[in-house]
C-alpha cells in the first residue's frame, strides 16, 4: 500500500509538470503572448520560446540547374546542401530566390514551362529540411527569384504555379496582391522581413515596396532585424544579363530603401541572385550575397563590386572554377546581442564540407 501511494503521488507530479511544460512550449509573455500556428511546416504568427537564447538559422539560394537540357529544372547539388542544412538542425531555413529554371529553359529541356513540375523537384530536394508532403520539418522561408518571374514579367501561369506549391504556406500578411510573396514573421528575439522584388509599385517593377518596409521596420521592433530580398542593393559583379531587373539599376530607389535599414537598425540582408557568395557593408549595414546554392557557379573580381561596399569577405578574386556550393549558418546569441555567421562549402574533391567565412556582428 506504502509503494502504491508513493507511485501516486510520482504519477501526480508528473503531470502537473507536463501540464506546465505543455503551456509554457505553446505561449509567451509580453507582447508575444499567443498561440503558435504551424501552417504547412511555417510559423505564421511570432514564435514560441524554447527558453533557449542562443539559436541558429540558415540562409542559401539560387539552385537552378545548370544544364540547358535540364530534366528537372533543379540543381543537383541542392539535395546535398538540403541534408547538410537538415544536420545543422536550424530553427528555421531562409531561401532567397531562384528556386528553379523556370522561364529560362529552352526547349532543349523537356521541363520548358512545366513550371509545376520543376517545383515539385524542389520540394523533393528539400524534403530533409522540410517535407510538403508530410508538412512536417524544419520551417523553411522561401522568396521569389528572377528565375520566378518570368522573361517578359507577365508570366501569370509561373506566378501561380508557386504560390500553388512551393510558396502555398507562407505568410500572408505581406501587403495586398503581395500574399505569400512579401511578409515578415517574429522568431524570439529577432524580425524577419522577406520582400519581393518583383511586383509593380509605383507603377515600377523590380522595386521594393517601401512604404510597407517602413511601417515593418517601425512595428513588432527587436533586438535583431533581417531583411531578405533576392536581388542585392549593391552590385557585387557586373551583371549585365539581368540588369534591367535588378534592384542596383533604380539607384534613387535602391538608396531610400538600404537608407531606411540603416536608420532603423537592421541588423543585417541578405540576398542572392550573384551565383557567389560576398560580405559587405555599407554606413554600418551588411549586406550578405548567399547565392551559392548549385546554380552555374561565377567567379568574383573585387574591382567589380560597387565601390559604396567595403568587401570583408572575400577580398581577393576568386576564379569561377574554384568556387563551391555551399550556405550560411547565422547563430544569434541574444544574451550579449550578437550573431555569427559561418560559411559552409562543399569541397567537390574531398567529398566533404568545409569552413568559409567566418564573422561576428553586434546588434544595431
Amino acid at each position: 500500500m506504502h509503494t502504491n501511494k508513493v507511485t501516486s503521488y510520482i504519477l501526480v507530479i508528473c503531470l502537473v509538470l507536463t501540464g506546465f511544460s505543455f503551456l509554457a512550449g505553446c505561449t509567451r509573455t509580453g507582447s508575444d503572448t499567443t498561440i503558435v500556428k504551424i501552417d504547412s511546416g511555417n510559423v505564421s504568427g511570432p514564435a514560441a520560446s524554447t527558453g533557449s537564447r542562443t539559436w541558429k538559422f540558415v540562409v542559401f539560394g539560387d539552385s537552378p540547374d545548370p544544364a540547358e537540357n535540364t530534366t528537372t529544372g533543379v540543381s543537383p547539388q541542392l539535395s546535398l546542401i538540403a541534408n547538410a542544412v537538415a544536420a545543422e538542425r536550424p530553427d528555421m531555413a531562409l531561401y532567397i530566390g531562384d528556386l528553379v529554371s523556370g522561364w529560362a529553359l529552352t526547349n532543349a529541356s523537356p521541363m520548358q514551362n512545366n513550371y509545376t513540375g520543376q517545383f515539385g523537384n524542389w520540394e523533393e530536394a528539400v524534403s530533409p529540411i522540410y517535407n510538403y508532403t508530410t508538412g512536417s520539418g524544419i520551417p523553411l522561408y522561401i522568396i521569389r527569384g528572377n528565375h520566378e518571374d518570368g522573361p517578359d514579367k507577365t508570366d501569370a501561369a509561373l506566378l501561380d504555379a508557386y504560390r500553388a506549391t512551393v510558396a502555398s504556406g507562407m505568410p500572408v500578411n505581406g501587403p495586398p496582391g503581395e500574399e505569400k510573396l512579401t511578409y515578415s514573421f517574429a522568431h524570439k528575439g529577432a524580425k524577419f522581413i522577406l520582400i519581393d522584388d518583383y511586383i509593380a509599385h509605383n507603377g515600377k517593377k523590380e522595386t521594393v515596396n517601401q512604404s510597407w518596409v517602413n511601417g515593418q521596420l517601425k512595428e513588432d521592433t527587436r533586438s535583431f532585424t533581417f531583411v531578405v530580398g533576392h536581388s542585392p542593393a549593391y552590385l557585387v559583379d557586373n551583371d549585365t544579363e539581368d540588369i534591367p531587373y535588378s534592384l542596383p539599376t533604380r539607384p534613387t530607389e535602391r538608396d531610400t530603401f538600404w537608407n531606411s535599414m540603416v536608420n532603423n537598425n537592421v541588423s543585417a540582408y541578405f540576398c542572392g541572385h550573384a551565383h557567389l557568395y560576398v560580405r559587405a557593408g555599407s554606413q554600418g549595414l551588411t549586406q550578405i550575397v548567399s547565392g551559392n546554392g548549385g546554380a552555374p557557379m561565377q567567379g568574383f573580381d573585387p574591382a567589380l563590386a560597387n565601390p559604396a561596399l567595403t568587401l570583408e569577405y572575400p577580398k581577393e578574386s576568386i576564379a569561377q572554377n574554384d568556387q563551391k556550393v555551399g550556405y550560411l549558418v547565422i547563430t544569434v546569441h541574444e544574451d550579449s546581442r550578437t550573431f555569427e555567421g559561418v560559411q559552409q562549402l562543399y569541397n567537390t574533391t574531398t567529398r566533404s564540407w568545409e569552413t568559409g567565412d567566418t564573422f561576428t556582428l553586434r546588434a544595431r
